[in-house]
């Protein structure tokens, strides 16, 4: 188990290099280039800093340095607003100037929310979805004005968002972002690094550097049975909303006793279907989501076996991430006594020109 874990760490490193030499050189809409957080990525977030508070002290101290880059932006767009309420006169002008001051007006809220002590719930949070809406606003109001835009890239001097692509101010990095992702392990499902479609591309650059096991491997989180046990009990204190697919993997002594605990846990708060699984486990993505259809609307589905490989990981996430654009809430475990040490084979879209790995849809961990 110790080779595992130590493999498991060398995978993380090396997915993390990779991320950061790939992630923010090309122009397409990611976390650097827009926003990916959704409501459910704000409930993710909340989770995690429930189970743990430096998180949330980490999450706070990094939206307080992206604050100070959004009000780098409002400035930048108030020095532009001086000058054409110095330059225009005619009454449409006016009209133009008018709706501008309301924009102005919202960032200036946006940016004082973000210096207040809001509180860090997936509420709370949910108005710094608003930013990418608010900025757009602006920008469309001062496209109206004549060299408008080009007005906010000069006066900003490569200090703000305010950069040009092509012809138009490109849109800005995730309001989570700040030099790295601020969300960490509890990131969006639909995160760019998941499903990325850029050139230079994260996915690709995987493909040349990692197996197919290694990537799974990176893929992995490590943690303790304590840790567990909170994360199951959090989930059914929150409610159906804030369910996750979890891959459960070991512990290598007292599995068993551990697995017969989650699904106590389970069972007493929710409605479940147990289904075990004597082998290793090797559902098709159509098999799981046929089992998953007969469920009651409220229902979990907890399965139990001996093992799994990567494809099977593969499998398990597509399946998901099909599911949820159903609505479905996402409940449901996969308690495993070990890893296998290696796939029969890579899944097929690991080399296939899909450009997406959804694995990080997954919380899977090892004990």
């Amino acid at each position: 188990m110790s080779d595992l874990r130590e493999r498991i760490e060398a995978a993380h490193v090396k997915l993390e290099r990779l991320t950061q030499e790939v992630c923010g050189a090309c122009t397409q809409n990611c976390c650097h280039q827009g926003t990916m957080m959704g409501s459910q990525g704000l409930r993710r977030l909340y989770k995690g800093i429930l189970m743990d508070p430096q998180f949330g002290e980490r999450l706070r101290r990094g939206l307080s340095l992206r604050r100070e880059e959004v009000e780098q932006d409002l400035q930048v767009a108030e020095r532009v607003a001086h000058l054409l309420r110095a330059s225009l006169s005619t009454e449409e002008d006016t009209k133009g100037l008018e709706e501008l001051e309301l924009r102005l007006r919202d960032m200036r809220e946006f940016v004082e929310y973000m210096g207040s002590d809001y509180p860090l719930t997936a509420e709370g949070m949910s108005r710094l979805l608003l930013y990418s809406a608010v900025r757009s606003n602006l920008l469309r109001c001062l496209r109206q004005f004549p060299g408008g835009e080009a007005a906010l890239a000069t006066l900003s001097q490569g200090r703000s968002s305010f950069k040009f692509r092509g012809r138009k101010i490109a849109p800005p990095r995730c309001i989570f972002h700040h030099e790295c992702c601020l969300a960490e392990a509890w990131k969006p499902i639909k995160c760019a690094n998941f499903f990325c479609t850029s050139d230079p591309n994260l996915l690709a650059r995987c493909r040349a550097e990692m197996s197919f096991d290694e990537f799974v491997l990176a893929n992995v989180r490590l943690t303790n049975s304590e840790c567990l046990v909170r994360l199951v009990e959090l989930e059914n204190e929150l409610g159906k909303a804030y369910w996750e697919p979890k891959i459960i993997i070991g512990p290598e002594s007292g599995w068993e006793q551990f697995t017969e605990k989650i699904i106590g846990m389970v069972t007493s708060n929710r409605q479940a279907q147990v289904r075990r699984e004597p082998g290793r486990f090797m559902k098709a993505t159509r098999e799981l989501l046929d089992e998953i259809s007969t469920l009651q609307e409220d229902q979990c589905v907890i399965y139990t076996c001996a093992s799994i490989d990567g494809a099977a990981l593969y499998e398990l996430a597509v399946a998901m991430e099909r599911a949820r654009s159903a609505d479905w809430h996402g409940g449901l475990f996969v308690l495993c006594r070990e890893l296998a040490e290696r796939s029969f084979m890579p899944h097929p879209m690991w080399d296939d020109e899909m450009i997406s790995q959804p694995l990080g849809g997954l919380e899977i961990y090892l004990l």
